[in-house]
């Protein structure tokens, strides 16, 4: 009788060591995959930042060439105009001239 209390006695330790030992297994585990989740966060995040700046780099270069393709064509029109105006200037003054003071013909 008293080697079959023992022995429960001695059971009963040894399931509460394991139970202590998967304790501390499944809090490690958890830490583990806390860090591993951590980890691929941060990856995801850099990744998502440098994908961004990549983006951001290609539209600033994208505004650049869209903004010297406008400058260019507002000086091409204002050449034109002042071509125009070089070959047509005084007319448009006589004109203008004349209307206001009513010498229109």
């Amino acid at each position: 009788m008293q080697d079959m209390v023992e022995r429960i006695v001695e059971m009963d330790k040894r399931a509460r060591e394991l139970t202590d030992e998967a304790k501390k297994l499944r809090v490690g585990s958890e830490d583990r995959l806390r860090a591993k989740k951590e980890a691929l966060r941060k990856g995801y995040q850099n990744r998502a930042n440098d994908r961004v700046e990549l983006i951001k780099k290609a539209e600033v270069k994208n505004a650049e060439t869209e903004l010297k393709s406008i400058l260019e064509k507002q000086k091409q029109a204002q050449q034109r105009l002042d071509d125009r105006y070089a070959e047509m200037g005084d007319e448009w003054v006589a004109r203008i001239v004349a209307r206001v003071t009513g010498d229109e013909k």
